[in-house]
């Protein structure tokens, strides 16, 4: 599905287009001869479980910065630094991973579908080409009737988000619900162009989860919080980093300077991408409270394509740390506790250097008063510690 991040600092808002696919399906990044050697492989074993104490730590820190901003006045650029790192980590860590061969193919997707050099060239292009026509069809119809459209899309994708974040998680208490079949009906589907029987099946961890969706994405939709949007930008976030593929670092270098030399042109040599971030009323920012008693609230903004875009260059080079891991283990049983002592030299300059981005950013816009699309100090600070291998 396409969500449209905003891609700026935190006083104005921007947007990009990034496309990913309804399934949170994740690559692995790591051989499949690599895999074999796991032990207890039909158990569907991972680098980092859902218990993973850093992700768990992720999740806690996230809900407890939110719950605390609303009560008192923490600093902007807290909030947007622990958000943004927190999102990072957790798409990160469980976008790995390690299945057998055999439980893949079980699954279904032995054959994950990834970004080839062609779609990175023509990622630019294709957001520019949906940013422009966004700009047009806000400029000759009016805003009132488009938003409830752009509402009802987003709090809908939201859903989805959150059913598989929620049974991602689930799964390991609670596994068994998948296969308890709650409603299974065959439906004829004859469009004239298209014909095809399709079978639903419902199960009871799909209730479950639909029903712990629902509360936030409805409560979205009715009132439009600051909170409420915040966990669905967060839930989109996460899926983002785990569900977008880049199968290597050329790929990712071309994506990061295509929408480098995006961000320039729309941000500083048009007013395209403002008009159409302040346009659309969806949550694809996060929300950080400055002074929620002033009349109207003070509200600062970081657009989720600032997490997202980052975001999966740092869990491509999480995978690269686990399969050099794997390719020196190659021939040795490796079993979950040694997994999750693999060293991350890789993911944590690279995390570093998000870091320094952020705060750059933040800097620069207080300097000069103007919001700063963070692309631009990513790029360079990431496109430099890279590994010659790759």
């Amino acid at each position: 599905y396409c969500f449209f991040f905003n891609d700026t600092a935190t006083t104005e808002i921007y947007t990009e287009q990034i496309v990913g696919s309804v399934r949170c399906v994740q690559e692995t990044g790591i051989n499949a001869e690599y895999m074999g050697n796991i032990q207890n492989s039909q158990q569907r074993p991972m680098t980092t479980s859902p218990h993973n104490p850093g992700v768990i730590i992720s999740y806690v820190t996230l809900l407890a910065i939110n719950i605390l901003s609303s009560q008192f006045k923490i600093p902007v650029f807290v909030q947007m630094f622990v958000s943004a790192i927190a999102c990072i980590y957790i798409g990160s860590y469980t976008g790995i991973h390690l299945t057998s061969p055999k439980r893949l193919k079980e699954e279904g997707i032995e054959n994950i579908e990834s970004m080839t050099t062609k779609d990175a060239y023509m990622f630019p292009v294709y957001g520019s080409a949906v940013l422009f026509g966004l700009y047009l069809v806000f400029k000759f119809i009016d805003k009132s009737l488009l938003n409830p459209l752009f509402t009802l899309y987003f709090t809908f994708l939201a859903v989805i988000c959150l059913m598989n974040m929620f049974e991602y998680h689930l799964e390991s208490f609670i596994g068994g619900w998948k296969k308890i079949i709650v409603l299974q009906k065959k439906l004829n589907i004859n469009l004239g162009f298209y014909k095809n029987t399709e079978t639903i099946t419902i199960s009871q961890m799909n209730v479950l989860t639909l029903a712990l969706a629902l509360v936030p994405s409805l409560a979205y939709l009715f009132n439009k919080n600051w909170f409420t949007n915040n966990i669905i930008g967060i839930a989109f976030s996460i899926s983002g980093i785990q569900t977008l593929v880049i199968p290597n670092f050329k790929v990712g270098f071309i994506i990061l300077w295509g929408l480098f030399f995006y961000d320039i042109f729309w941000v500083y040599g048009t007013d395209v991408m403002l008009t159409v971030a302040k346009s659309v009323e969806a949550p694809i920012k996060l929300m950080f409270p400055v002074d929620l008693t002033a009349t109207p609230p003070q509200i600062s903004m970081l657009g989720l394509g600032d997490i997202v875009v980052p975001g999966i260059f740092v869990a491509l080079c999480l995978k690269y740390d686990f399969d050099r891991y794997l390719q020196n283990k190659e021939k040795q049983n490796i079993d979950e506790k040694a997994i999750k002592n693999v060293k991350t030299p890789y993911f944590n300059i690279c995390m570093i250097g998000y870091m320094i981005g952020i705060a750059v950013t933040f800097w620069v816009m207080i300097i000069f008063q103007h919001a700063q699309p963070a692309l631009l100090y990513f790029c360079l600070l990431y496109t430099s510690p890279s590994p010659r291998d790759s």
